[in-house]
């Protein structure tokens, strides 16, 4: 968060006294209880709360997150528009192989780490909202209206991972802790109604253009967006009309404010040059000073996502572990899509091997490569989101942390998320979903198309919303991830540049050890050690 640094470990502050008072009632000399901190916090501590619940929820690679890398390259390794990528086809770290495969199991680390942080967000907003007193004060109420809208989104998180997670509306007490499941239709209308709450709460950004002056904090128009995301997903699932209406009526409020906009560069989009731009509604601020000690902050998205260390790299790309390949389907998708490969969209996302070998070079490197090959590649390379070493921050070592922005709600999801609201309310009667949807296309430079279908709005978003964790959760809410996934990690592709003497691309395929879909991954299993801790929580069909 812009200008609000995390308060230290409370753990250092609320420690009891217990035992080690001996029978007297006498409190601890320099130790806060945690109902007095939050009884008597002021705002700028109230501020600093609402700073650690963000920074839960985004966590970069801390054991408790929401929207950590873990989180990121799971989802990306469960779609159709990417390999698991790493190092080499047997590279399991944290499952991702596995995940690509289609054989995960219950004791995966992603889903682990998930859903710890689910819970220590909730955890923590809600000591926010039911400890600190009801007050007058603004900025207090604003902390707090904060609070109810992030400890609804981790819900909506856990939602669409299992299902059925359990419902923490408030601190649990001892007798409360081993949770049954909580049915979807109850947790959906809970979300919906505390995004509801948080948005009549909440700031409007002052302008269009203005984040940066606001901060990375959820604002009024961020929470009706999310709210309008929450009732679409869940609207279309189960054919709620009334609930698709109101997911429409959200989101129209967002565009009508005129708030936000699309850059005109997609190539900002993941750089620092697009931190804080008008089409970000909710990101991740990667301050210089992010309120812990050590390295400014451990976004480490980059360099697990840069291009794999078996290609030459060209001049100011740091090469990395390779993780997320983009796959040959999505690379002929989208070529497809775009009418051809020179489109802002298409080299703005991803590149062709010769796009690859026709950028710059320092004196002496021969670009292509190297004779081992680049595991997981059909000659497309990620563009978006690859790693520019000019926007690392300047520590010595190995680890290499990015100064970008993380976006997790861009104003083209909004649009696109409102297209197809419209389109299953009214068939788009009054032709606004169309103008939004065409809105995206205008800025990738492609025709406008003159009706809406539901395969056309299928397709812009898989075009748009490549590398941002959405095609898993839009393949099985559609009902497409049967057909669409299928094969996935049946075969494998290794990609060596051309053969030789020509310029034909040299792929060599491999049977993989892939199981493709099985309809178990509707929903994602719940880790292991919650369900054998918790004999009240019941895992998933399936798992």
């Amino acid at each position: 968060m812009k200008r609000i640094y995390i308060a230290l470990s409370f753990a250092a502050l609320i420690l009891a006294a217990g035992a080690c008072q001996n029978k007297l009632d006498i409190p601890q000399k320099s130790v806060l209880s945690t109902e007095d901190y939050y009884t008597n916090a002021t705002a700028d501590e109230a501020e600093a709360l609402i700073a650690s619940a963000y920074k839960l929820y985004w966590g970069g690679r801390d054991v408790t997150c929401v929207n950590g890398i873990e989180k990121m390259l799971f989802l990306n390794s469960l779609d159709d528009d990417h390999y698991p990528g790493g190092g080499s086809f047997a590279d399991a770290t944290y499952q991702f192989q596995e995940a690509g495969n289609y054989n995960v199991t219950s004791a995966d680390t992603a889903p682990k780490i998930m859903y710890k942080g689910v819970y220590s967000v909730i955890y923590h907003c809600n000591l926010i909202l039911e400890k600190i007193p009801e007050t007058t004060d603004e900025r207090i109420n604003r902390v707090k209206a904060e609070a109810n809208f992030l400890r609804a989104l981790a819900m909506f998180d856990a939602v669409r991972w299992w299902g059925t997670p359990p419902l923490a509306d408030h601190l649990l007490s001892q007798d409360e802790y081993y949770q049954a499941n909580t049915p979807t239709d109850e947790s959906i209308a809970w979300i919906l109604a505390q995004m509801k709450d948080a948005a009549s709460k909440l700031p409007a950004i002052k302008g269009k253009g203005q984040q940066e002056a606001f901060g990375a904090r959820i604002s009024k128009h961020a929470a009706l967006a999310f709210r309008g995301k929450v009732g679409l997903w869940y609207g279309q699932k189960t054919n709620n009309k009334q609930m698709l209406a109101e997911a429409a009526a959200d989101l129209y409020e967002v565009i009508k404010s005129g708030l936000y906009g699309l850059v005109e560069d997609m190539f900002i989009l993941e750089r620092p040059m697009g931190d804080f731009c008008e089409e970000y509604l909710f990101e991740h601020n990667s301050a210089d000073n992010d309120g812990f000690p050590g390295n400014p902050q451990n976004d480490l998205r980059h360099m697990w996502t840069g291009w794999p260390d078996g290609l030459v790299a060209p001049e100011n790309i740091y090469t990395g572990w390779g993780w997320n390949a983009v796959s040959g389907d999505f690379g002929r998708f989208l070529e497809a899509h775009e009418g051809g490969i020179e489109k802002p969209r298409f080299k703005s996302t991803i590149h062709t091997y010769e796009q690859v070998l026709a950028m710059d070079y320092a004196e002496g490197k021969t670009p292509g490569v190297l004779p081992k090959g680049i595991c997981h590649n059909e000659g497309y390379f990620t563009y978006r989101g690859i790693a520019f070493l000019s926007d690392f921050y300047d520590i010595p070592g190995f680890w290499k942390y990015s100064r970008t922005n993380a976006a997790m709600l861009r104003y083209a999801e909004v649009l696109l998320l409102y297209a197809e609201a419209k389109f299953l309310v009214d068939n788009d009667a009054d032709g606004s979903g169309l103008e939004a949807l065409n809105e995206v296309r205008r800025r990738a430079q492609i025709p406008e198309v003159s009706a809406l279908t539901y395969q056309i709005i299928k397709d812009e978003r898989r075009a748009e919303l490549f590398y941002e964790q959405e095609r898993y959760f839009d393949l099985v809410r559609w009902g497409d991830a049967p057909e669409v996934l299928k094969n996935k990690g049946k075969k494998l592709y290794k990609f060596y540049g051309y053969k030789p003497g020509t310029t034909e691309w040299n792929i060599e395929v491999i049977d993989g050890t892939g199981s493709g879909w099985q309809d178990k991954y509707n929903l994602l299993p719940f880790p292991f050690e919650q369900t054998s801790a918790n004999p009240n929580l019941k895992q998933n069909p399936g798992w």
